[in-house]
């Protein structure tokens, strides 16, 4: 039964982007499938992201955990209700409930806020969700959390959703400016901590984009070498080398370092034509960025 709930979880993640409301459909009608507490938290997981940020369906998911207490796996534990609780407590607050996680352990209530935050950010709603992540760091800065904590996690997750959000609004106000800069931090300090060296690389990728939006691209320059250093380090594919390259040449122009700023972007072109061709589309934004920044190659 193990192996059989482990695959349907990995056939509704897979499936989810394309037919959300037909994989909402399938963990409505399998509650069943949750036979111990260990497989609590995945289902719930799963729950609230397709209800809460594909779908905004925010009582019809509440519906679903509510049934996932009636299931074989949930035997009270904290293992099989955390996730439960966390999951109707973002549900609620992205649903306009702002004191819905109040009850909850600071740790728990973090990680709903920062799972609400990235829900009403997929609708569009940015005021509210740079509000929910605010409180979510805020309490985070006086929460000791474990590494393994959800709270972790989601904080590195709504991290880098709200601040790639924010990076691409041209009508960016001060605040929204400060808030990006902020998650993007985050981004670093939480990813650091349950992630591995491909997670902390990007994370400084976001970090560097981020503060170059800003208008501080010193500051996006050392962020972005530090992206660069990982790279070297782990000996990291050219898809990966491209991007910080490109983020160097990009805070190097914006410093006013023209021709440390083509040497840079020579490094990058010369990382996007290792780069496979079926990749290449990830690479086009950046790629056309880099170039108007730095003039043609000679």
């Amino acid at each position: 039964m193990g192996e059989d709930f482990d695959g349907f979880i990995r056939a509704q993640w897979s499936e989810h982007n394309d037919h959300a409301p037909a994989v909402a459909k399938r963990l409505a009608e399998s509650v069943a499938r949750v036979q111990t507490p260990a497989q609590v938290g995945p289902y719930a997981a799963l729950v609230v992201h397709v209800y809460g940020v594909h779908l905004a369906q925010w009582d019809d998911g509440a519906a679903v955990l509510r049934a996932l207490r009636q299931a074989p796996g949930h035997d009270g534990s904290p293992a099989a209700e955390g996730p439960v609780a966390r999951g109707l407590a973002s549900l609620a607050l992205a649903g306009g409930d702002a004191a819905a996680a109040d009850a909850l352990p600071p740790a728990d209530r973090i990680a709903a806020l920062a799972s609400a935050s990235s829900a009403v950010l997929e609708r569009g709603e940015m005021d509210r969700a740079v509000a929910l992540y605010g409180r979510a760091l805020d309490l985070a800065e006086t929460t000791p959390l474990a590494d393994d904590a959800p709270a972790v996690r989601g904080l590195a997750v709504g991290a880098n959703n709200l601040a790639a959000a924010l990076e691409d609004r041209a009508d960016r106000s001060a605040t929204q400016t400060a808030a990006m800069v902020r998650a993007a931090a985050a981004t670093v300090t939480y990813w650091q901590r349950c992630g591995g060296w491909l997670e902390a690389e990007r994370a400084e990728y976001r970090l560097a984009r981020s503060l170059l939006r800003a208008g501080r691209p010193n500051e996006a320059l050392a962020a972005a070498q530090r992206c660069l250093q990982i790279c070297e380090r782990e000996n990291a594919p050219a898809f990966e080398c491209f991007f910080g390259h490109a983020l160097e040449a990009l805070a190097l122009a914006g410093s006013g370092d023209a021709q440390a700023a083509r040497a840079a972007r020579d490094r990058a072109l010369q990382a996007h034509a290792a780069v496979a061709a079926d990749d290449r589309a990830w690479c086009a934004d950046d790629l056309k960025e880099l170039l108007a920044a730095t003039g043609p190659v000679e």
